[in-house]
């Protein structure tokens, strides 16, 4: 019988009478490598250098009985089929055979070699169950180690859960999850609004039977404005999904960078518009409205021209009337001065007006709880930007009679909703278009204030915007962390 490696199986035979041996080796020898040894001393030397499967010994010998022989070699060969030969099956021999070297079958000598090898090869297959069964404990646990090594030390949290997301597992402690938080489910470790995509994302995983990564807010976030971003893995048991393999990192650092990054160039874009309305408020305006003050003052009765080229007259004032407004418009689209000097609440509810003595199909309203203005700028201008793509959608697509703004502040979180009673549209396919450049920037301009917009449409569409006030004035005007 072969092995895997198609060699012989190594069968060691001690005996003391050598005839034993040769007519044993001319009998088995087809099948197995024959390892013949009469003197046991010299035996144990041999067996401490070399690994055999299967030991075959006399019991009855001068220098050493068998089971003397197989217990000092216990040791040193612990893995291999032990057979013992005997002239006469005896209870005593066998009790003590079984009770010290743990053998595996008695063998009758007689000249049935056939039963004898029926004998070896059963024992060669127990050996070799036994070292394919240690060689994989072994490797498990090299495994383990390596696993419980770098789970130990990997920047990141990694999180077993069950496919209903209670928590069966975890590496290590973290501000969120620790080992007390084991037999909980993860939702109770999310801020409400983010379950809903959290566990949109376990859905994907077992539909696709792909990892997915997500990024969420702390459980706490509006107290230390902690990020994470964790990838959601299947974990399978007999090609069935039976839960999920989570690694969270903490991504904080990053996002705060990436924040200041976006924040600089919003600022940067909104400063270039700010110096572009001001030109066309201080240069382009005041030429516009000179010329139209002066072609105003003229009377027309004293102009000495036809009645075709005055009536080219009075249309040229009137374009310079209507560029003189297209002017206004343009600055006050680019930045509205309004914004910078008397703050976001004062130029939105001056523009609601303005809506509302314009469009006389929808009714604007605004409420705020703010009794002064907010004393970040940058925040303040992203907001107005915000709102402002938001109405101007609304008047285009929208076809709303009612629509609602209303800013608020509740424990320094300042929380803008619009909503409006319109047709309403799919929000994942337009946030996924190209063209959705317009909520795209409105995204962005959340996420650099460290802030979040979410949007619901369906009978009518709402917008959701929190921003965190991170810093706080002090009396003295000394800016400080929250």
């Amino acid at each position: 019988m072969d092995d895997n490696n198609n060699q012989k199986p190594k069968v060691f035979y001690l005996d003391d009478d050598e005839i034993n041996l040769a007519i044993l080796e001319a009998n088995l020898e087809e099948y197995y490598e024959i390892l013949g040894f009469s003197d046991p001393n010299k035996s144990i030397e041999f067996l401490k250098k070399n690994e055999v499967d299967v030991i075959l010994t006399d019991q009855i010998m001068p220098l050493m009985d068998g089971i003397e022989f197989l217990q000092a070699i216990e040791e040193v060969q612990p893995n291999v089929g032990r057979i013992l030969l005997t002239g006469v099956v005896n209870q005593e021999v066998m009790l003590q055979a079984i009770n010290k070297v743990n053998i595996y079958r008695f063998h009758e000598k007689s000249d049935n070699f056939d039963r004898l090898k029926f004998d070896i090869d059963n024992a060669y297959q127990m050996v070799t169950a036994l070292r394919q069964k240690d060689y994989y404990y072994k490797e498990l646990q090299e495994t383990s180690e390596k696993l419980k090594i770098i789970s130990e030390n990997v920047p990141a949290q990694i999180i077993h859960t069950d496919l209903d997301g209670n928590i069966l597992e975890l590496n290590q402690d973290n501000s969120s999850l620790t080992t007390e938080s084991i037999g909980k489910n993860i939702s109770n470790f999310l801020p409400e609004d983010e379950l809903k995509k959290f566990f949109q994302t376990m859905a994907k995983v077992i539909r696709t039977k792909k990892s997915h990564n997500i990024i969420t807010r702390a459980f706490n976030f509006y107290e230390n404005f902690q990020w994470f971003s964790t990838v959601i893995g299947p974990l399978h048991s007999e090609k069935e999904q039976n839960g999920f393999l989570m690694v969270s990192q903490d991504i904080t650092d990053r996002v705060n960078h990436e924040e200041k990054i976006m924040s600089a160039v919003l600022e940067a874009e909104d400063r270039q518009k700010s110096k572009i309305a001001r030109d066309i408020h201080d240069g382009l305006q005041q030429t516009l409205t000179i010329s139209l003050l002066n072609f105003e003052s003229l009377d027309e009765d004293s102009i000495q021209i036809s009645k075709n080229e005055l009536e080219k007259f009075q249309k040229g004032v009137e374009f310079l009337r209507k560029g003189l407004q297209e002017t206004r418009n343009i600055a006050y689209e680019l930045i509205p001065k309004s914004v910078e000097d008397f703050g976001f609440v004062e130029t939105i509810k001056d523009l609601i007006e303005e809506f509302n003595n314009t469009l006389e199909e929808t009714e604007f309203n605004f409420y705020t709880n703010l009794e002064s203005r907010i004393e970040d700028l940058n925040i303040e201008y992203n907001l107005f930007r915000i709102t402002q793509e938001s109405l101007n959608n609304i008047m285009k697509y929208a076809k709303a009679t009612e629509v609602f703004v209303q800013l608020t502040l509740h424990d320094n979180i300042l929380q803008l909703t619009i909503e409006d009673n319109g047709k309403g549209f799919d929000v994942e396919e337009k946030l996924n278009a190209d063209t959705s450049f317009g909520l795209f920037n409105m995204n962005k301009r959340a996420e650099s204030l460290s802030g979040k917009m979410t949007i619901e449409s369906k009978e009518g569409t709402l917008i959701f915007v929190e921003i965190p006030l991170k810093r706080r004035f002090k009396n003295n005007s000394e800016e400080i962390e929250n």
